[in-house]
C-alpha cells in the first residue's frame, strides 16, 4: 500500500510539473536566452554582466513576457566603437546607414560612457513556445507592453 502511495505521488508530482512548467519558459532558460541575445545585440560594445528578471506574465499558452534588468560593462565607447564600424569594410553602405541610425538612436537614449564603465538596461522580451521548446521572438517597446 505504501509503494502505491509513493508512486501515486511521483506521478501526481510529475504530471503536475509538466502542466504548469510547460506553459512558461523557465527562469535559468530566460536568463540565458535573454543574456545571449543582448550579448549578440549589442556584441562590441556591451557585455552583460547581471541578468535579472524582474517580472514574467504569460500573455497566452505559447507567448511568454519576461521583463528583464541588464547590467552591462561597456567594452569601448560609442565613438570608438561607431568609428570602428564605419570603417569596417565588408560592410555594405545600407548597412552603414542602418547602423549609423542605430547608433545616433543608442547616443540620445544613453549617457555618455567610457570602457568599463557599467548601465543599466531595462528590456522586455517576447518569448513564443515552439517545437524545439522556447525562444525569444523579439524585444518589446514601451507601447507593445500597453497594449
Amino acid at each position: 500500500m505504501r509503494h502505491a502511495l509513493t508512486l501515486f505521488s511521483l506521478l501526481t508530482a510529475l504530471f503536475l510539473t509538466g502542466c504548469f512548467g510547460i506553459n512558461q519558459p523557465s527562469d535559468s532558460d530566460i536568463h540565458d536566452i535573454s543574456e545571449q541575445h543582448f550579448n549578440q545585440q549589442l556584441a562590441g560594445l556591451f557585455t552583460a554582466t547581471t541578468v535579472t528578471k524582474k517580472n514574467g506574465y504569460k500573455e497566452n499558452d505559447t507567448h511568454y513576457i519576461a521583463e528583464m534588468h541588464i547590467l552591462a560593462t561597456a567594452q569601448e565607447s560609442l565613438d570608438e566603437y561607431a568609428t570602428k564600424l564605419m570603417q569596417d569594410e565588408s560592410l555594405s553602405s545600407m548597412e552603414k546607414f542602418t547602423l549609423g541610425i542605430n547608433l545616433g538612436l543608442l547616443k540620445m537614449s544613453l549617457p555618455e560612457f567610457a570602457p568599463g564603465d557599467q548601465i543599466e538596461f531595462e528590456r522586455s522580451y517576447l518569448f513564443i513556445k515552439t517545437d524545439n521548446g522556447w525562444m525569444l521572438k523579439k524585444e518589446l517597446q514601451t507601447e507593445e507592453l500597453s497594449n
